[in-house]
């Protein structure tokens, strides 16, 4: 009986069971209508244009109207999806409520997407090395190129600037890792792969800059990646139309002057150099007599002629860069407007940006339009362009004209008659007058298209299929005309020079992808994407040049004025390369705490020889979020901590076109036609530079994330290096490029963020990242240990840079041991040795005997460091109280070494060029404590680019902006309708803590750096 009740009571429970779950069935499965309203969570604004999707099946769609309310009937167990373009996408289950409002929040420009082959991965699925610039730090800093933008601002980035107008920057991510061929990341503007021009690009149009640092973040881009990739996404309309302004007005100067001798101290200079000539010649002969004959006018000896002695008698010094420089002027304004509906968004802008350079006569302006426009076609279907034009007049002012004035003699007074300048009697031939150059028109004219045109389908919620064809187009032409009487066409009896060179190239893309991503089992989630990618570089140019025109006025507008048709001069050149890639890669995550993602990408390069075009390129990371483990999480220490691993094989063909042949070019003499190699023998054995990269990094995130820290360790062993071999003449060809070598490169980057006060009125953010790079050589071709770089008036001695050491950086410096300057006390003991061919004097360079032979030569020298710093970084500081903020952003570099040609050139004076003011405490009789040696006359001793002496210490602390801004309240902006407007002032390169010598650590000596002053304001209506 006992078994039958219990059997009776089974059944009924297995019959209320049924009939609860028939009930459930029945009400899942039951239509019902849901409405809502949708509002943005930080203004309660209603939202137009969201579109809401029942998760799995597209086809059930409802959009938001003007007043943010929708309708949709789905079922009562359904998963809505809200999606809006500039909102973070939001899930809501229905639960049988027929009612649902959401608030949705806008998309974090730090943590949203990062779009990369036309396929979005969100950042927290990221296992590889990825630093990011979003769009409120890029409006921190009034500039307009991207490179500009981020100098100091991202880890790993190491970005040195150029000041002429309308010059971009030189970029590198994680150091050197090639010899000879490629340092250069790739840009990538809305997926298109961009090849020069970068300061094309309006930043005002700019969303986000990415840097894809690793062989998994870089290897869908395969070996155009090999140097990192810059990935550049542009902006998008959002919900609710707005119209944009952004625009600043910049004076001005320059930055930093060397400090150069008058013509009072340059004529004491020469004296004391010549006497010292003459005592040294004449032993016993009378040193204030020789000095007094000299310096007189009318002296028999000419050591200065009479303009000289008229300016010391008038107390005149002259300074030619007065006469060709000017107070430069910079100005950007930039114009958008953008907006969503339910059907698709857009985005158009137009920018000038505008340069009066601090040269005369230079020139730039930039003018730019945009439109990026996406339609929603049908629910699974959407289409879309990213397209771009820019146009750019750059005047440039011939290129000798800067360094001209700087090395004119103080003496000489400036004039536009003279063709060449002058030192002493003596006219410099070579040395044309800088303010006749001014006259050389110089006109550059650049046309750039950008395109990418996208299909994506949506055949089901968990699958994207898409297509797109990018085009990237460039024309640039350049115009030069050498008037008459210039010394640029009189040296070469030319009679007026007109040159006419076009630039043309195009790069078209093809892209087809097909995505997967879904969730399993609530804690499975699996992306993965196949893709197919084609592309093709083409170049052309050509060249004209012209002589001969009994006019300057048409300058070079009319060539068929040129009379002097036997010397003119014809040139040009077609090159094409292309690529082919297969990419698979599979993401896969469990519970948002294990990641793996594995990616392979199959690559053939017109540039690598046909038996071994394809290379096959794999790489697979990890990662590990521990602060979502239990153990953790009950602490409640950490918002984030997160592992990262990743190892790839990234492959590199960056080097000149058809290097697996031997090229030769044809040239006709008296009818006959004959071949002439252009010197590079032809490699059919050249494969793929092929890179292994591990990284392993750290991501956290505490105190309610207002202290974020992120680490990266990288180790990269580079193999079969694409170098340039020299060869016997023997052979018949001077080089070949050849598969020899390799190479290390290591690092640790560091960046660290922290809201220190975080309040509506008041708020206090501080940011910093470092960066340490270590290249070595670790194998040359052979048994090699070292390449020698030679060069010089006799192309057989050996440069101080350009050499490669096994065991040393790629970018190593050589150079004699500077001992001390040598004194009276010190001539017995060198007496016997071997200078090679120089002498040695008190007042003179003595270096370092290494070996101890008593003979100074080449194996004397030493690696005393390299180009490269020993870390670099920067950091930056946002203020805000109320309306006001102020902002300040540094960058620095620490431990890199400098050769300043300019200032050893100064050091080297003799009275007869420009000489630098620390040739005041050179060594004399009287002045014996120092390292700066004495003035001499002729050649024949150490200089200072012989010895270590003349290598500087680069390193430097700047101050790259500083900004004070005020927002005007919104009871302001309100009665005139505008929803927010700002106003800012800010000064550029305020100044620079360094003890480089030449003109600036970062940019060289061959333009000085500038400081600006900006007035700006931007606002929305």
């Amino acid at each position: 009986m006992y078994n039958n009740k219990l059997s009776n009571m089974t059944r009924f429970k297995l019959l209320l069971i049924s009939v609860l779950m028939s009930v459930q069935t029945i009400a899942a499965a039951q239509t019902i209508s849901v409405t809502g309203r949708v509002t943005e969570r930080a203004s309660n604004e209603p939202l137009t244009g969201v579109v809401v999707v029942v998760r799995g099946d597209a086809t059930k769609s409802a959009v938001t109207n003007t007043d943010g309310y929708y309708t949709l009937s789905v079922s009562a167990d359904a998963v809505l999806k809200f999606s809006c373009t500039g909102y973070a996408e939001t899930d809501v289950a229905v639960d049988g409520r027929t009612a649902i409002d959401v608030q949705m929040d806008e998309a974090s420009t730090e943590m949203d997407e990062v779009v990369v082959v036309g396929v979005s991965m969100r950042r927290t699925d990221l296992t590889g090395a990825v630093g990011r610039i979003s769009n409120e730090k890029l409006e921190e800093l009034p500039v307009v190129t991207v490179n500009q933008a981020m100098q100091g601002r991202m880890a790993g980035v190491y970005v040195q600037s150029y000041p002429a107008p309308g010059n971009s920057a030189s970029i590198k991510i994680r150091g050197s890792n090639s010899i000879s061929y490629g340092t250069d990341p790739i840009y990538v503007v809305d997926g298109v792969i961009m090849t020069g021009g970068f300061n094309s690009v309006n930043l005002n149009d700019v969303a986000s800059i990415d840097v894809l640092k690793d062989a998994s973040a870089t290897a869908l881009y395969g070996s155009r990646g090999a140097n990192g990739i810059v990935v550049i996404t542009t902006k998008r309309g959002r919900a609710g139309g707005k119209v944009s302004y952004d625009g600043w007005l910049g004076w001005q100067t320059f930055a930093r002057t060397l400090p150069k001798m008058n013509a009072q101290q340059t004529f004491d200079l020469r004296v004391d150099a010549y006497a010292n000539r003459y005592m040294e010649v004449n032993p016993g002969a009378d040193r204030r007599q020789y000095i007094q004959s000299i310096a007189t006018s009318g002296s028999p000896d000419a050591v200065f002629d009479k303009y000289e002695f008229d300016a010391i008698a008038e107390g005149k010094s002259y300074d030619w860069l007065d006469e060709v420089t000017r107070g430069g002027f910079q100005q950007n304004h930039a114009v958008s407007l953008s907006g969503a509906s339910d059907k698709g968004n857009y985005f158009l802008s137009f920018g000038y940006a505008g340069q009066s350079g601090l040269l005369k006569d230079s020139d730039y302006e930039r003018v730019t339009g945009r439109v990026n426009l996406e339609q929603r076609v049908k629910s699974w279907l959407k289409a879309g362009t990213n397209t771009s034009f820019s146009r750019i007049k750059e005047n440039r002012v011939e290129g000798s004209v800067f360094g001209n004035a700087f090395a004119a003699s103080p003496f000489y007074a400036p004039n536009d008659k003279d063709v060449y300048m002058k030192w002493g009697a003596d006219e410099q031939n070579g040395v044309n007058n800088p303010l006749k150059s001014l006259t050389v028109d110089n006109d550059l004219f650049q046309n750039r298209l950008n395109s990418t045109n996208y299909i994506s389908v949506t055949p089901g919620d968990d699958l994207v299929l898409r297509a797109s064809f990018s085009l990237d187009y460039s024309n640039q032409t350049e115009y030069v005309y050498n008037p008459k009487n210039t010394g640029q066409s009189i040296r070469n009896s030319l009679d007026g020079e007109a040159i006419h060179q076009k630039n043309e190239w195009l790069n078209w893309q093809w892209d087809v992808s097909a995505a997967y991503d879904r969730t399993f089992a609530l804690r499975h989630r699996v992306s993965a994407m196949v893709a197919f990618n084609a592309s093709e570089d083409n170049a052309e140019w050509n060249r004209i040049a012209a002589r001969g025109f009994a006019s300057d006025d048409f300058i070079y507008k009319y060539l068929g004025g040129s009379s002097k048709k036997e010397i003119n001069d014809y040139s040009s050149d077609f090159a094409s390369s292309s690529i082919v890639a297969f990419v698979e890669r599979v993401n896969y995550s469990y519970d948002s705490r294990y990641y793996a993602t594995l990616t392979l990408r199959q690559e053939a390069s017109s540039k690598i020889a046909r038996d071994y075009r394809w290379g096959m390129f794999p790489s697979l990371a990890l990662g590990w979020v521990v602060s979502e483990e239990n153990f953790l999480r009950r602490t409640g220490v950490f918002d984030l901590l997160k592992l990262r691993a990743g190892y790839g094989i990234v492959g590199n063909q960056n080097i000149p076109l058809y290097a697996y042949y031997s090229l030769y070019r044809p040239s006709v003499t008296g009818g006959t036609v004959s071949y002439n190699s252009d010197g590079r023998m032809g490699n059919p054995a050249i494969r793929w530079e092929r890179q292994k990269q591990f990284n392993v990094g750290l991501d956290v995130a505490v105190l309610n994330n207002r202290l974020s820290l992120t680490a990266d360790y990288f180790h990269i062993n580079n193999d079969d290096l694409l170098m340039q071999r020299s060869l016997s003449s023997l052979t018949g060809f001077s080089n070949t490029i050849a598969n020899v070598g390799a190479m290390t490169n290591k690092g640790f980057e560091f960046t660290a963020d922290f809201r220190i006060f975080d309040r509506k009125d008041f708020g206090w953010n501080v940011s910093a990242n470092i960066s340490f790079t270590k290249n070595k050589i670790t194998k040359l071709y052979g048994d090699v240990d070292v390449i020698w770089n030679m060069g010089g008036w006799t192309n057989a001695e050996i440069q101080r840079t350009g050499n490669l050491f096994l065991g040393e950086s790629i970018n190593s410096i050589y150079v004699l041991k500077f001992d001390k300057i040598a004194q009276q006390e010190d001539m017995e003991r060198v007496a016997d040795m071997n200078f090679g061919g120089r002498t040695v004097r008190p007042g003179d360079i003595l270096p370092v005997d290494v070996d101890g032979n008593k003979i100074i030569d080449d194996r004397d020298r030493y690696v005393v460091g390299n180009t490269d710093p020993k870390f670099f970084g920067g950091f930056s500081t946002y203020l805000h109280y109320k309306g006001f903020g102020l902002n300040a952003v540094f960058n620095y570099s620490q431990g890199n070494k400098r050769l300043s040609g300019t200032y050893e050139g100064l050091m080297s004076s003799n009275g007869r060029s420009v000489a630098h003011r620390d040739l005041l405490n050179r060594w004399t009789p009287e002045n014996t404590a120092t390292d700066v040696p004495r003035a001499y006359s002729e050649g024949g001793r150490f200089s200072f680019g012989d010895v270590d002496w003349g290598v500087q210490d680069a390193s430097f602390l700047r101050l790259s902006a500083l900004t004070l801004s005020y927002s005007l309240p919104t009871q302001w902006t309100e009665k005139i309708r505008i929803d927010g407007a700002q106003v800012y002032f800010t000064g550029n390169n305020l100044f620079v803590a360094t003890s480089y010598k030449g003109y600036d650590p970062e940019g060289g000596d061959g333009y000085p750096s500038s400081r600006m002053y900006v007035l700006g304001l931007r606002f929305d209506f």
